[in-house]
């Protein structure tokens, strides 16, 4: 399996729909279907030992890796090529540096520093997510891929979709994970005389939709966002977004000023250029 990739992860889409995981699945889309690369799937959970020493000479990339044992990372650190998918600050014990003054944790905090370290790249989303790795890890192997990452049709479908004509209404995401903060929009918007409704559905194309039929989005988070996907995809519907913009990856990003089209345009560009930098690094 030397000319191809093995991707691992704790999860996958459709089985898990995250951020993580959508970026992933257009990853691995793009990959297949643009570079022609074969990429197997393998979840953390079903990779061994054995498994890593069949497939030593292939190409890996690690997203999520929580689920992975010790003696898988070891060995890949020893003996393979690999990089990894930064979604979530895996570098830090609590995943997250909101925890740390100016983001920056004590040493005894870093987690898996010796696999960061050795891989060929740590690929991280955003300028933010590139920056805070480097602060506390000081390793300069990262790579910086500019947004998520979209497929060409899922950027047609946003295109499809929008509409100039909204409810004058915001929208907030009805999940009771408590890093998105769910109440805490609420409260905003009734302190702020903001008409507001709750939204979700499981299905992506179908949250879209719905997300596009308002004016805004509001969203907040108890955690750093190395991008925050619904954020950007809001504001290629044409929302305006109320955020806490020191917590959001895109805002660190040059183009965070556009919407619309040409938001679009610019994520197609970005993720189009997401495949050479990935197998560069190998």
């Amino acid at each position: 399996m030397s000319n191809n990739i093995i991707f691992i992860s704790d999860f996958y889409y459709p089985e898990f729909t995250g951020g993580a995981e959508l970026n992933d699945y257009s990853l691995i889309s793009r990959l297949v279907l643009d570079a022609k690369v074969e990429v197997w799937r393998k979840k953390c959970c079903n990779v061994d030992i054995s498994f890593m020493k069949e497939n030593k000479d292939a190409n890996f990339i690690i997203s999520n890796f929580v689920t992975l044992n010790e003696e898988c990372k070891n060995y890949l650190k020893d003996h393979c090529k690999y990089i990894i998918y930064e979604h979530d600050h895996k570098y830090l014990k609590k995943r997250n540096p909101i925890f740390y003054v100016d983001f920056h944790a004590p040493k005894d905090e870093l987690s898996d520093f010796y696999f960061y370290k050795y891989a060929k790249a740590v690929i991280c989303l955003t300028q933010i997510a590139v920056d805070v790795f480097k602060k506390n890890t000081g390793l300069s192997n990262v790579v910086k891929i500019g947004a998520s990452v979209w497929r060409d049709s899922d950027l047609q479908h946003i295109n499809d979709i929008r509409k100039d004509q909204k409810k004058n209404c915001y929208a907030i995401m009805d999940n009771d994970n408590p890093i998105k903060k769910k109440y805490q929009c609420i409260e905003y918007c009734k302190k702020n005389g903001i008409n507001y409704e709750l939204i979700k559905d499981k299905d992506n194309k179908e949250f879209l939709k719905k997300l596009n039929e308002y004016e805004g989005l509001v969203f907040m988070t108890a955690h750093l966002e190395t991008c925050c996907r619904i954020v950007v995809e809001a504001k290629m519907l044409g929302l305006k977004v109320i955020t806490q913009k020191k917590l959001i990856g895109a805002a660190s990003e040059d183009w965070y000023f556009l919407s619309g089209k040409e938001l679009v345009s610019e994520m197609q560009n970005i993720s189009n250029k997401s495949v050479e930098k990935f197998l560069g690094c190998f």
